[in-house]
């Protein structure tokens, strides 16, 4: 079923992307001092020991485009578990992906790392410490890595590797190359658990501090997460920096779990939850609870469940799916109605 992508697979637009400008940044980062830099062994090239000092860490790479004439407020992508930012930029099988998609529709695009993922930074001493003895094995963390099964599984391809959902969107034909995307996630050298993240509404997981720092940077902003960061444009409101102008949670991020102050500060900004296909009888149940808390706030809150908005076989992976761009404009079309309107 798997094929290998090639430059010939790359189905670019026939009309030119005009920008303003682009480039990177990186937000945020803290400076800590170290003893186990990990240099060591190099000392007797070097001539002097580096395994102490100051080390930058928890640093988050942003990479953006604005486009000449810019018609909407800028938006801010992060990507989920087990991925960086590519899975934001050209689909497995060479079409147009969001970064670009919603560059052409006048949105200030920008694309956040995780800290601790891909091109962002974190604090490495730890494993350094336990391989000298200096930390015993247990209080090293965790990295998860992603196997095919499990990307097929949760990501809603299919029952089991290799059995595809009758009509599913995602492009399995180049499947292999979605499997390139998956990366070590480093998410517990940010934050004790991972499964505690994703049930609570506060955090000092340094990524939602760094968007929320982006987002008051760029005076105004709407912040996009997907699946392990679909909870994070929450999370990024509860930190009170001001400047983001909505919230675009992909599958799901919800929190059943949020105080009243909590809820009052959320309903000032116009939320949207959205999900794909296959997801049983009732979409929208982890997500319940909280809307009915920011209607009843007076809140703006949309869920959208894409069968029932007319698109069938979307993927956890929608925004790479064969039909991506109809799912884009949707989210595009309640931008206009809920953000742009305001």
């Amino acid at each position: 079923m798997a094929s290998a992508q090639s430059l010939s697979d790359l189905a670019g637009s026939d009309k030119p992307l005009v920008l303003q400008k682009q480039g990177s940044v990186f937000v945020g980062g803290r400076t800590i001092k170290t003893e186990d830099a990990g240099w060591g062994n190099m000392e007797p090239v070097f001539g002097e020991s580096f395994e102490a000092g100051n080390v930058l860490v928890d640093q988050m790479y942003v990479q953006f485009q604005v486009p000449v004439g810019a018609t909407h407020t800028p938006i801010v992508f992060m990507h989920g578990g087990l991925l960086s930012s590519k899975q934001w930029e050209t689909t497995p099988d060479g079409r147009m992906g969001w970064f670009e998609h919603f560059t052409r529709q006048g949105f200030p695009t920008y694309m956040a790392e995780q800290s601790g993922r891909a091109r962002s930074g974190f604090n490495g001493s730890i494993f350094n410490q336990v391989s000298r003895g200096k930390v015993p094995p247990s209080k090293q963390p965790r990295v998860y890595l992603g196997t095919s099964d499990m990307a097929w599984k949760m990501f809603r391809f299919g029952p089991e590797e290799g059995e595809a959902y009758p009509g599913q969107q995602f492009p399995l034909e180049h499947v292999q190359e979605l499997y390139k995307q998956i990366i070590p996630d480093m998410f517990e050298t940010q934050v004790p658990s991972l499964l505690n993240e994703l049930g609570s509404p506060t955090t000092n997981n340094p990524t939602v501090e760094n968007v929320a720092e982006l987002a008051s940077k760029l005076d105004g902003a709407i912040l996009v997460g997907h699946s392990q960061s679909a909870g994070f444009p929450t999370q990024a409101v509860l930190k009170e920096k001001g400047g983001i102008k909505g919230l675009i949670q992909l599958e799901t991020g919800c929190f059943s779990n949020l105080t009243p102050q909590q809820v009052e500060l959320l309903a000032k900004i116009p939320i949207l939850f959205m999900v794909g296909d296959y997801l049983g009888q009732n979409p929208s149940a982890s997500c319940d609870k909280e809307i009915e808390q920011i209607k009843a706030a007076g809140g703006d809150i949309t869920f959208v469940s894409l069968p029932e908005a007319g698109l069938h076989g979307n993927t956890h992976m929608f925004m790479q799916d064969k039909n991506n761009i109809e799912v884009a404009n949707l989210i595009i079309k309640w931008i206009d109605e809920h953000v742009e309107s305001r």
